[in-house]
């Protein structure tokens, strides 16, 4: 799973200074007696979102890595941004089109620095180690203008289709995490097409987790990932070691920017762990109650 931020990527963040991304948010040029509070001389970073950048500077920076652009394209003009940082320790950026309203949110993101504890059921030089991260306490993107079909089938939580940018979202987040000092990016995932989606670069922090998910994706392979979803939604998925259906694991899943991170969630010992450990577990989903269960219930 190891994975690399593209280098055009990498070309903009190294471009865009400290200046661009914590320029006030006067419109005029001049210093706002609010701008001259939170100017970030020192250690001052109050109303600065995650204590580095402006609203204007996230502007900036969304602009540069074409994410204006891309919900430009998708007919989005009118955009709105918000931040919060009211809370000293959570952050909340949101982008709505045309006004402030739920039927209008096309971004939602809520993070946090978050320290972690390495604590492996094998050794290694990490265990009882702490790492600061960035963490994903919320994130939602949805395009409001679209449906549901059977090309685009809804997923549990879902309001709206995605807007198609996650990818693109993910990897500005991790250069956010690597702008800020920190050792990765953290995910809690709720529902396992979130889980499954990250999985791609994401490894779970605790590796009973990580077996534990690769075998459900072992099992239930043959399924579309938005029928497990809902499958799991409506324990329609039976853990047939334990003879009950499944609970859903709210575990973090981490991508490493620390060399030392790296190298444990690349090693011999995780993977191997990982591996002997998923033959623990056994899944299967009961199709003829999904399908009942959806019908039912009237999911696209």
């Amino acid at each position: 799973m190891k994975f690399k931020i593209p280098q055009r990527y990498q070309r903009i963040a190294k471009r865009l200074t400290t200046a661009e991304l914590q320029e006030p948010n006067s419109s005029n040029g001049l210093l706002s007696e609010k701008d001259l509070f939170e100017l970030n001389i020192g250690r001052r970073s109050d109303g600065l979102f995650l204590g580095f950048y402006s609203k204007k500077g996230i502007i900036t920076a969304f602009e540069r890595y074409g994410i204006i652009k891309n919900l430009n394209d998708l007919g989005f003009k009118n955009l709105i941004f918000e931040i919060n940082t009211n809370d000293p320790y959570i952050h909340r950026l949101v982008i709505y089109d045309g006004k402030k309203a739920s039927n209008r949110l096309l971004i939602e993101a809520v993070l946090r620095r978050k320290s972690i504890e390495i604590q492996m059921p094998f050794q290694t030089s990490l265990n009882g180690k702490y790492f600061d991260t960035l963490a994903i306490e919320w994130l939602c993107m949805q395009n409001p203008e679209k449906n549901f079909s059977e090309d685009k089938p809804q997923f549990p939580g879902q309001q709206y289709p995605g807007l198609g940018i996650a990818s693109k979202a993910v990897e500005v987040l991790l250069i956010t995490a690597w702008r800020l000092h920190l050792a990765g990016l953290l995910n809690t995932p709720d529902h396992f097409h979130n889980a499954y989606l990250y999985s791609r670069i994401f490894y779970y922090v605790n590796p009973d987790h990580q077996a534990w998910f690769e075998a459900l994706k072992r099992d239930l392979k043959s399924y579309p990932l938005h029928v497990i979803s809902w499958a799991i939604e409506w324990n329609l998925v039976i853990d047939e070691k334990r003879g009950k259906p499944l609970e859903w694991v709210i575990g973090q899943q981490l991508v490493p920017l620390h060399t030392d991170l790296k190298k444990l969630f690349e090693s011999r010992k995780y993977r191997q762990y990982v591996q002997k450990k998923s033959k623990d577990f056994k899944f299967r989903l009961d199709y003829e109650k999904y399908k009942q269960m959806k019908k039912n219930r009237r999911i696209t």
